[in-house]
């Protein structure tokens, strides 16, 4: 499923998986290439339905190396992600992306539908650019700076499209349950992300789960966090 956000910004997402454990990714497009930011499961196996100009160049950002998130991120000329990840982009077992022990006997599909999780291995997706914090991916007529957001899990990235002001967020702000007790997770680091994109100028947050939130729900949202973990 597909749609278009803003002009030339489709938010996708795989209807096989359940309303409750699907992840949400994003396909935005420039004048010299097109950005896949993540790339779900997996489950879809290409992306020519959807873009305008298959022959234009396809780069890929990836927000972090879980394997909700990873599933089409091969598809991609070059993939930009941080460093700290970058063994598991290069061999995503099940794992080292958090498929095991999450989808253990946990119903995930579409009408309830358990899914084998040795059978959630992605293609390896090695990351060719490191980003870090303030750099910038150039689309043409699209810039996206990156913000190194760990505490989800330590490489974690945000992404600022200033000019349309969306802001990627991935799974460090989101209105469902945010996960800081995973492997590779820092509570204490994840708060001190939630400052720093407080103060990000944007107009709405672009999450891997859930709703779009407009900048008033995200800052509620991250609120509330606080207030669960008694900071």
């Amino acid at each position: 499923m597909a749609i278009e956000i803003e002009p030339g910004v489709l938010r996708l997402t795989e209807d096989i998986v359940s309303e409750t454990e699907r992840s949400f990714f994003y396909l935005l497009q420039g004048s010299d290439a097109d950005c896949l930011i993540d790339g779900g499961w997996g489950f879809c196996t290409d992306l020519g339905a959807i873009r305008r100009d298959a022959e234009k160049p396809l780069v890929a950002i990836a927000t972090h190396s879980h394997f909700d998130h990873i599933g089409l991120l091969h598809l991609a000329k070059r993939c930009y992600a941080h460093h700290a990840e970058a063994a598991i982009f290069a061999d995503p077992d099940p794992v080292s992306t958090q498929a095991l022990p999450y989808l253990a006997d946990r119903p995930v599909l579409a009408g309830n539908g358990i899914i084998e999780p040795i059978s959630i291995r992605q293609q390896p997706c090695p990351v060719d650019i490191f980003l870090d914090d303030g750099d910038i991916v150039d689309l043409g007529g699209r810039r996206l700076v990156a913000i190194h957001t760990p505490g989800h899990s330590p490489g974690s990235l945000s992404l600022l499209d200033s000019d349309s002001g969306l802001l990627f967020c991935a799974d460090t702000v989101h209105d469902g349950h945010i996960w800081d007790d995973i492997p590779g997770a820092d509570g204490q680091a994840l708060l001190m992300s939630h400052e720093r994109l407080a103060e990000v100028d944007f107009a709405r947050a672009c999450p891997g789960h859930g709703a779009i939130l407009p900048r008033a729900a995200f800052l509620d949202r991250i609120e509330r966090y606080r207030r669960r973990v008694g900071a």
